[in-house]
């Protein structure tokens, strides 16, 4: 039995490695957007529940000895898709989210379907040959393996190993693997003779089960999902707020399923103490406090949450006979929890309100599940349901400053406006998520000044004011179109901007594009993938401006990227990179990056007015040397990084501030 338990638990290790290893190259393709993760966890788990469907079928249909015949075969054929990887990329930037999921299914399809089915398929077997064992403790150590799988992703193995290497040392684990599972086969084709389908007879449980199984699978998938999705655009969309949340909900799995820890007596007030936190952090915590207050509050809150969800689950678990029907359906709700939050979420709200929705509905849960049992328990329960249930409401009622808002792959956007300050007209804003990418002010006079983070001391300012006769600007990021406020008669303007929502409310909510003297161009996609494929457009200047908000495209900061930025730029051009974020300190790599192409890097920084709408912001100027004399002197606190971020290589974990 020894073969079976190893089977599960090195199966499940490289189940959850590959998941981030392939989520982060594939975020290039799609302008690094947090969305991306979701999407992932729709084909993940999808394919989770068709190797629990293939495990079911198996086990109900055909003795143990042809079970494990066939077995072999699949394992055997699953190694042709060896190595893994995404190889030659087709689809690239459409925003559709069935895209990755196609991308996901060639890179890995084959031999994750072959690992989603080992955990149920070695627990039948492992019931069956063992039946005084207990087989659902076996789901307890596959899930610790799981979590120890996501812990040295980002902590052990992106730091120090590239992607290609990983892409092969997972391929090489994949096939030791495949010979545990093939002995594993062997043994139970030696020990089950004969290729009869054993009747039995399983006790009746009274009530239908399978709905709250597919009830609580999904809730708790709801839970995680959309918690990550929160972290992702109020942070960044690193893998390691990919594989916190996941590795705190595999471990209430073990929680429940292999140490039985689960009582209501005190699992649910922790979950109802949770939500109530959540709650209160999703409608008063600042941005600012997200690190250090924000990223604790929301993965303990995941975790007790689904600890919650999933101690319900575990009690309602069958008898061993019944095991992969109810790994199936678990699996089923899992798969329609993240489905309704990749898919259903952003054609429903115009914001990202599914978070306080699961919120509610986790809280009406806890209530109905405890309802009529104690009248102070009823009380307390329905005091929770209503103080947590109160963002979901405010997300829907409180939008007296909106003016559009819209939501699509790319994140939540919507435009605000709001009284001027010392007599100033009103200030317009484009914000997405929580992060201001451009603001204007709202009457004649007024309009064409620079503001937010492009104020006469920005970095792109001073260069304007020191720059005459006509220039070619070019701009990866569009906001609200601010910059075009410099422009000038026979300048040119050409933005690239991966949101097609950002460039209609740009147009429609905003002056700066219609008002400017300068042509202006505007190019939609991912900019260094337009770049690429463009022909050299000599720049005098070229503005990386996409790393100030919750999303952030590494893919523009690798050693790759800087030549893409070079060969556009005319001898002497100068490349602006716009670096203010409340979370990352990128300076450091900006400077290694510098210096790999033989430019000159200074930080320019601006301390903002208020009263005119501009914002304190961190720019670094790069270019010859000669081309800078005139910046002048500015210090930024910044550690210095060990390695070149390049397209095989980059971590943001050690970017945090």
């Amino acid at each position: 039995m020894s073969f079976l338990i190893a089977s599960v638990i090195a199966s499940a290790f490289c189940l959850f490695l590959v998941q981030p290893l392939l989520a982060k190259q594939i975020l290039p393709y799609f302008g690094g957007t947090a969305s991306v993760w979701a999407v992932c966890m729709v084909f993940y788990q999808g394919a989770l529940l068709g190797g629990y469907l293939y495990a079911h079928g198996l086990a109900r249909f055909l003795a143990p000895r042809r079970q494990a015949q066939i077995h072999l075969v699949v394992l055997a054929g699953s190694l042709w898709a060896l190595p893994v990887g995404l190889g030659q990329v087709d689809t690239v930037g459409s925003g559709q989210g069935w895209s990755i999921v196609w991308m996901l299914v060639r890179a890995v399809g084959i031999p994750y379907f072959v690992l989603s089915s080992t955990s149920p398929l070695m627990q039948a077997w492992y019931a069956r040959l063992e039946p005084e064992g207990q087989a659902y403790k076996l789901f307890g150590w596959s899930n610790l393996s799981c979590a120890l799988a996501l812990l040295s992703f980002p902590f052990l193995l992106e730091p120090w190993l590239s992607l290609t290497s990983l892409n092969l040392w997972w391929s090489a684990g994949y096939g030791l693997v495949v010979l545990l599972l093939a002995a594993s086969s062997i043994i139970v084709m030696r020990r089950s003779p004969g290729n009869a389908v054993e009747e039995r007879e399983e006790p009746v449980r009274p009530g239908l089960l399978w709905p709250k199984w597919l009830f609580f699978s999904a809730l708790g998938s709801l839970v995680l999902v959309s918690v990550t999705n929160h972290l992702c655009q109020a942070v960044a969309p690193v893998p390691f707020l990919w594989t916190v949340p996941l590795l705190l909900y595999l471990l209430t799995f073990t929680a429940v399923f292999e140490r039985e820890w689960y009582t209501r007596r005190w699992g649910m007030p922790l979950a109802g103490a949770a939500l109530l936190a959540m709650a209160a952090a999703y409608v008063y915590l600042q941005p600012g406090r997200m690190l250090a207050a924000g990223i604790p509050i929301f993965t303990i809150g995941c975790f007790l949450a689904c600890f919650y969800c999933h101690g319900e689950l575990a009690a309602l678990k069958p008898e061993p006979g019944r095991l992969t029907q109810f790994y199936l359906v678990m699996a089923a709700g899992g798969t329609l929890g993240s489905l309704l939050v990749a898919f259903l979420a952003p054609k429903v709200f115009r914001g990202y309100a599914e978070l306080p929705v699961v919120l509610c509905i986790t809280s009406l849960s806890m209530l109905f599940t405890v309802y009529r049992r104690n009248v102070l328990i009823d009380v307390v329960a329905t005091i929770c349901a209503v103080l947590v249930t109160t963002p979901a409401l405010a997300e829907f009622l409180t939008a007296s400053r909106e003016i559009d808002s819209g939501r699509n792959f790319y994140g939540s956007l919507r435009v605000e406006q709001a009284e001027g300050k010392d007599g100033r007209p009103p200030v317009r804003s484009i914000i997405h998520g929580a992060i201001s990418h451009g603001s204007q002010f709202n009457a004649d006079g007024w309009r064409m000044r620079p503001t937010a983070y492009y104020g006469p001391h920005s970095g792109p300012g001073q260069w304007f004011a020191h720059t005459a006769g006509t220039r070619r600007i070019g701009v990866v990021g569009l906001g609200a179109g601010t910059l075009a406020a410099y422009g000038r008669p026979g300048d040119l303007f050409r933005f690239y901007e991966i949101n097609p929502m950002v460039v209609d409310f740009a147009r429609r909510h905003f002056r700066y594009l219609s008002d400017t003297p300068a042509r202006v161009d505007i190019a939609v996609g991912d900019g260094r993938l337009l770049l690429e494929r463009e022909v050299n457009q000599n720049f005098d200047l070229l503005v990386i401006d996409a790393f100030s908000g919750d999303s952030i495209p590494v893919h523009l900061l690798t050693r790759e990227a800087f030549r893409t930025y070079r060969r556009h730029l005319k001898p002497g051009g100068v490349l602006a990179l716009h670096l203010s974020n409340l979370y990352l300190d990128l300076m450091p790599e900006v400077r290694l990056l510098a210096a790999d192409q033989g430019f000159a890097c200074k930080p320019v920084l601006d301390a903002g007015s208020e009263a005119d709408d501009v914002r304190p912001s961190i720019w670094a100027l790069t270019g010859p040397a000669a081309n800078l004399e005139w910046v002048p002197p500015g210090t930024v606190n910044s550690s210095q990084r060990p390695r070149l971020w390049t397209d095989d290589y980059s971590t943001l974990l050690t970017a945090l501030r």
